[in-house]
């Protein structure tokens, strides 16, 4: 990949620039804390309703929340099940590649 140096700022063209991940499996990060994994069952313009859902409750690998996007990091998290939850207040979502 080539690199551009401009007022010591570094940039690579577009075409090597990572493409955001679509997926229905996603981890949602909702107000007060709440952090929830599972898969899409239906999208409204202020919430989102996850299938087989989990709360994630903990992680002590140093990677923060946006570890659990990748599947070898997955098992550094706890997923506590709690089915179908409907979360109308999200703060952001990640596309989970697991």
């Amino acid at each position: 990949m080539e690199t551009v140096n401009i007022n010591g700022r570094e940039y690579i063209a577009r075409d090597d620039a990572r493409v955001a991940q679509e997926s229905d499996h996603v981890c949602v990060i909702a107000t007060n804390g709440w952090i929830f994994e599972g898969h899409v069952a239906d999208r409204t313009y202020n919430s989102i309703l996850l299938a087989d859902a989990s709360v994630v409750r903990c992680w002590d690998n140093g990677l923060g929340i946006g570890g659990i996007a990748e599947a070898e990091h997955k098992d550094d998290y706890t997923l506590d099940a709690c089915g179908t939850v409907r979360v109308h207040a999200v703060v952001a979502e990640i596309a989970l590649g697991w």
